[in-house]
């Protein structure tokens, strides 16, 4: 009973996680990974907590506890990056919480050398998504990733939204960080340092005020680092070459991050690669078509294509299923014989990103029955 007692948080904040229209698996494991971010009274605080900035007094009125606890247990989750935290320039300190992803998931490897713990916590992560959030994650008909194009491969004109550079440059600026995916699930041999994080919007949105931080309390310094267009640019191309695929934000409008994924780490590709889940990621407007007076039948793009969407012919001529084509093009920077292109898809087979993060998550939770925004009890 005493070990039912102490879980009690941990189960009340797995419940509130699991009313996100992102979702939750509910299972033991979840607790043992909430266990690693919260102490228990941090936990009881965050149950009534949201995803909305929200001022200090409100959420310790809602939790039943002091003001001055409160404020105590905030500082100290802020000074992990377990929550958020903004001093507001009219001194009023307002917190949410993180997404589990991206958000929750991610922050342990942002700002945490390697160690064991860390090794234990990818470890229980991966646990949780083979036993059921993958398939959590991933359900419902609003995806909450897509494929960029790459950046080198040949193309018509790009959209703003879907051109990786256009996305860098419109960033308030943007870091250059260790991949979170292929530390959680360690073994991946691809590039590490590939992972861009673009403005705040990982953190919640740029926001006046000052980040309640403070320092004696902080775990780790954060892995990131600030980079230059010119050095962005240099890392979607070096991930173009190690045949990763650029993936981003359902959004039109401030995507957070442009992630560089692998088939074997990335919780968005596995989606497909693993789970056989249609669409888990959303393709680019574009798809692969084949020249195939010039393809040489050399098996290159089927060992590249991240997804299995190429196949050999009897014609040793390749074919491209265009139901499963990402249309992210790491195919035709190893094709020789320059046989593959990008290509506009058909109008009524292109699916446009909506145009905002709440939009989003409004639409995706409406097709789950998880309301939002979602208010703790």
């Amino acid at each position: 009973m005493v070990g039912v007692a102490l879980d009690k948080p941990y189960r009340e904040l797995m419940q509130l996680f699991a009313r996100h229209p992102i979702g939750c698996h509910e299972s033991d494991t979840f607790i043992e990974i909430l266990k690693f971010y919260y102490e228990p009274e941090e936990a009881h605080l965050a149950v009534h907590m949201g995803w909305e900035l929200e001022p200090e007094e409100d959420i310790a009125k809602r939790a039943g506890v002091s003001l001055d606890d409160a404020a105590r247990l905030l500082t100290r989750m802020a000074s992990k990056f377990f929550v958020r935290g903004i001093k507001r320039p009219d001194g009023v300190r307002v917190f949410r919480l993180p997404f589990i992803l991206p958000g929750l998931f991610e922050l342990p490897f942002t700002v945490r050398q390697a160690s064991p713990d860390l090794d234990r916590l990818g470890d229980l992560w991966e646990k949780y998504f083979d036993e059921g959030w993958g398939r959590e994650f991933h359900s419902g008909p609003v995806k909450l990733s897509r494929a960029l194009p790459a950046i080198t491969a040949p193309k018509e004109q790009v959209m703003p939204y879907e051109d990786a550079v256009e996305l860098v440059k419109k960033a308030s600026f943007a870091t250059i960080n260790p991949c979170m995916c292929r530390q959680s699930k360690r073994g991946c041999g691809d590039p590490l340092d590939v992972c861009i994080l673009l403005g705040m919007g990982f953190y919640g949105g740029d926001v006046p005020g000052q980040i309640v931080m403070d320092p004696a309390q902080m775990v780790s310094t954060p892995r990131g680092r600030f980079a230059p267009l010119d050095e962005v640019v240099e890392v979607l191309k070096r991930s173009e070459e190690a045949g990763l695929v650029h993936i981003t934000m359902n959004v039109q409008d401030d995507p957070w991050l442009i992630c560089n994924c692998c088939r074997h780490a990335c919780h968005a590709l596995r989606g497909i690669t693993q789970l056989d889940i249609p669409h888990a990621v959303l393709p680019s407007s574009y798809w692969c078509a084949v020249d195939e007076d010039l393809c040489t039948g050399c098996w290159a793009c089927i060992d590249r294509c991240p997804v299995n969407a190429i196949e050999m012919k009897d014609s040793m001529v390749v074919e491209v299923d265009i139901e499963r084509c990402l249309g992210c093009g790491v195919c035709t920077s190893i094709c020789s014989p320059e046989a593959l292109r990008l290509e506009k898809r058909d109008p009524d087979r292109i699916l446009t990103p909506i145009a905002t993060h709440d939009e989003l998550l409004v639409m995706r939770g409406a097709a789950k029955g998880k309301p939002y925004p979602v208010h703790p009890h």
